[in-house]
């Protein structure tokens, strides 16, 4: 299984992949780390990120799948990071069950952990979005939310494995239930409403009692001045 992950710059998707997914047997790669060592492989070079961008330009399937080699699919496997509509349809061609994740942060918290440059890098990586003809957030099967505790996203993790587990049984033919039964959920609104009516219904007639006891008493304290 392969999660890939996306996300703006200072999202928070490297300390959230290296808490959370480790515990449940994932192996964590870098993209940028591969890409490194394939630009030092390939050319010798240092200038990965001129190299990568010329690759990809040149033929994006093949340095796609330069990079996809150096995992073993067969593992539990987290790619941090993906943000190319381009790529991830390709990776989706070779990986069937991948599944990309997004990192979301509120924009002040980013603000607070950005390093310098990274709001004109956010800029390029949102066109990136968009370079395969579609919107690679689109395509987010799960959101974590970077600003949340370490506790909540891990609640939310183990959902997510939940709901790879159930999508895998929906494609084989099963009838999965992925949300809750809204019919149940509003039959039981229904229920809580009428009880709540009951209450204010004899709230109202012990308000009526007490306002009768009390223009009562208030006309016996008269007629006894």
């Amino acid at each position: 299984m392969l999660i890939a992950l996306t996300g703006l710059h200072a999202a928070g998707k490297t300390y959230f992949s290296s808490n959370i997914p480790p515990k449940y047997g994932f192996l964590v790669y870098s993209k940028k780390d591969i890409i490194k060592l394939l630009c030092k492989e390939s050319t010798g070079r240092d200038d990965w990120q001129q190299w990568y961008r010329e690759e990809f330009n040149r033929n994006a399937y093949q340095v796609t799948s330069k990079i996809l080699s150096y995992l073993n699919l067969q593992d539990k496997i987290i790619l941090d990071a993906i943000h190319s509509d381009l790529e991830w349809k390709i990776i989706k061609s070779i990986v069937k069950d991948a599944e990309l994740v997004q990192i979301t942060t509120p924009e002040f918290i980013r603000k607070q952990r950005r390093e310098e440059g990274d709001e004109e890098k956010d800029k390029k990586r949102m066109g990136y979005w968009h370079n395969g003809g579609g919107c690679l957030i689109s395509e987010v099967s799960w959101t974590f939310n970077g600003g949340a505790s370490l506790e909540l996203n891990e609640k939310m993790f183990q959902e997510f494995l939940q709901y790879t587990k159930n999508k895998e049984k929906a494609m084989e033919g099963e009838n999965i239930q992925f949300t809750d039964n809204k019919t149940e959920k509003l039959q039981e609104l229904i229920a809580e409403n009428e009880i709540l009516k009951n209450k204010l219904v004899v709230a109202e007639e012990l308000l009526a009692e007490y306002e009768t006891k009390k223009k009562r008493l208030n006309r016996e304290e008269e007629v006894e001045k």
